[in-house]
């Protein structure tokens, strides 16, 4: 068999049927071996860094590892950005890449890969005998579940063409070895210690992140909040978890109204629970200055975003260590009333809608509203997916309705990655997903609504378009210099998406955004909704950050 029909197969085999790629002269025989096969789906994508954006939201929104295929020297290069994305969002992805002829770097595309990829923070294998090809696909999936980050398994052109002895349908996937963490039993001393400080507490709130998002967890997490009376809030990757509640306080940091962060100042025990409590969920570490913290993780440590320990940690698996700390609760007999009065609801219930008011320009609406609009006139089936920047933290804070899916591309604090990451899921679960970004992070893979019309995806792209890079825009002004240097004249893009074959929209009023909502509604495949919003309005986070309001 052929090196690269082996690794063809190894690939099927550790379930790497959905390929999210750009064809190159580097993997044209694995990706003909690959399209030979009746279970494989190869998406063609217009720009390698988009190929890897969508594998990484096709991973995040199935809890699979992602696969993306680009050609060597120039094609790893391009992807570079979104290599580093995935990596600082956790996220397992094997992408295959191929490499120039050894012993020639005049060739025009050689590029030390190995180099650049060690750089990204991903991992690299790079196959040098045909007797390890079928090992690499293995090795690359395995670590990419177990390090929970890309991984780019290199086969060089002198390879892929020789022979070798592959183990075919005898082929063992690395998931038959690994396939996910163990559950870690918590320690009785560190679970009394954390029992104690709870039962000490008046106020307490429950602080879940990504690790505590799966049903068992958040089944746990319901039932201790509901015995010692806590407030439910979350980080924004698990934004939505248990909002059901009546005392869910929505995002702990930043993202927090003026009227929940107060109640934190009087808060007496945080129990976080698969969260790593960086400067952004705690606010740099005043959000919470009189409670103690409880730590939850599978990790043996974490160091909080204020370069501190918690009081009390516990390695242990979020739903059993949640479980046992509210047995022993319940044998103790312990059971509070907490924050959860009438008096909390009110304050929770009246937290929601910014009293500030700003100019709207004539032509714009204003941010707030417009989400507001959006979350109102979408059936609570669609999943949202956000980018980055200044504007995002408007869809962020005012989206309330439950979602079946949140993914925001922030890892990396970069524009321009949602876009793509919106395709990966769409494709994952097929159900209506809107994505919303501003006009700069738009136009950076804007070619990429071709990909989701040849796809025919549900897909709503909102674009929330001031016309300018917002968050430059706000900072300049912050710093009394010139925000109009940061505005740069966008076309309309509800006509680009018509071009492109989409369906599409200009917003300039309330009534227009409406109209919009129900005509994606109403269709079939992706529309583009251009919103033009007012450029004085300033988010919440970013009048705190860089205008220093108390907001």
């Amino acid at each position: 068999m052929k090196v690269y029909d082996a690794v063809a197969n190894a690939f099927v085999k550790e379930g790497g049927s959905t390929i999210f790629g750009l064809l190159g002269d580097g993997q044209m025989t694995w990706w003909s071996a690959m399209a030979m096969r009746s279970e494989v789906n190869i998406i063609d994508v217009r720009e390698e860094g988009a190929a890897l954006a969508m594998a990484e939201g096709w991973a995040m929104a199935t809890g699979k590892v992602g696969v993306c295929s680009v050609t060597h020297g120039p094609g790893v290069s391009r992807m570079t950005t979104s290599l580093i994305t995935a990596t600082r969002s956790r996220t397992p992805i094997v992408i295959y890449v191929s490499k120039t002829p050894f012993n020639n770097e005049g060739n025009d595309q050689f590029l030390n890969q190995e180099k650049l990829v060690n750089a990204t923070g991903a991992g690299y294998i790079e196959v040098l005998t045909p007797s390890f090809a079928e090992d690499a696909v293995r090795q690359a999936f395995y670590r990419a579940r177990l390090e929970s980050r890309p991984i780019v398994l290199c086969v060089p052109l002198d390879i892929q063409g020789k022979d070798c002895e592959a183990e075919g349908d005898e082929y063992r996937p690395s998931w038959t070895m690994f396939n996910g963490q163990q559950r870690i039993r918590p320690d009785e001393t560190a679970l009394n210690a954390a029992v104690d400080i709870i039962s000490q507490s008046k106020k307490p709130v429950l602080l879940l992140g990504r690790g505590a998002m799966a049903t068992e967890a958040t089944q746990a997490a319901d039932r201790l909040a509901k015995r010692i009376g806590a407030l439910i809030c979350t980080t924004l990757v698990a934004k939505g978890t248990l909002g059901d509640s009546e005392y869910h306080a929505g995002i702990s940091g930043l993202f927090a109204t003026r009227a929940v962060m107060q109640l934190y100042e009087d808060v007496d025990c945080v129990i976080a629970i698969g969260a790593s409590l960086n400067p952004r969920t705690i606010a740099g570490g005043y959000l919470y200055p009189n409670a103690k913290i409880i730590h939850i993780d599978v990790a043996p440590h974490i160091m909080m975003g204020n370069e501190q320990g918690a009081d009390c940690y516990i390695q242990g698996d979020a739903a059993t260590t949640v479980r046992e700390i509210e047995d022993i609760l319940a044998t103790r007999g312990t059971a509070m009333e907490g924050l959860r009065t009438a008096a909390v609801r009110k304050v929770l219930g009246d937290a929601d809608r910014d009293p500030t008011e700003f100019e709207i320009e004539p032509g714009t609406v204003d941010p707030r509203e417009a989400v507001k609009i959006i979350d109102d006139r979408l059936p609570e089936n669609v999943g949202v997916i956000t980018g980055c920047a200044h504007s995002f933290a408007f869809p962020v804070m005012g989206m309330k309705k439950p979602r079946p899916i949140h993914v925001f591309s922030t890892a990396f604090g970069c524009i321009g990655q949602a876009m793509a990451n919106a395709i990966g899921v769409a494709v994952a679960i097929d159900q209506p997903h809107i994505y919303m970004e501003g006009d700069g992070g738009a136009m950076q893979n804007i070619q990429e609504l071709d990909t989701a019309v040849r796809l025919g995806l549900k897909l709503l792209f909102v674009i929330l378009n001031d016309e300018a890079y917002g968050a430059e825009y706000h900072k300049l002004r912050s710093k009394g210099l010139n925000g109009n240097l940061s505005i740069v004249r966008t076309p309309d893009f509800g006509a680009v998406g018509r071009g492109f074959g989409c369906r599409g929209r200009l917003a300039k009023t309330l009534d227009d955004i409406g109209a919009g909502i129900d005509e994606f509604l109403a269709g079939d495949g992706p529309m583009v909704l251009d919103i033009r919003i007012s450029r004085n309005v300033t988010s919440i986070p970013f009048r705190r950050l860089h205008f220093g309001q108390d907001a």
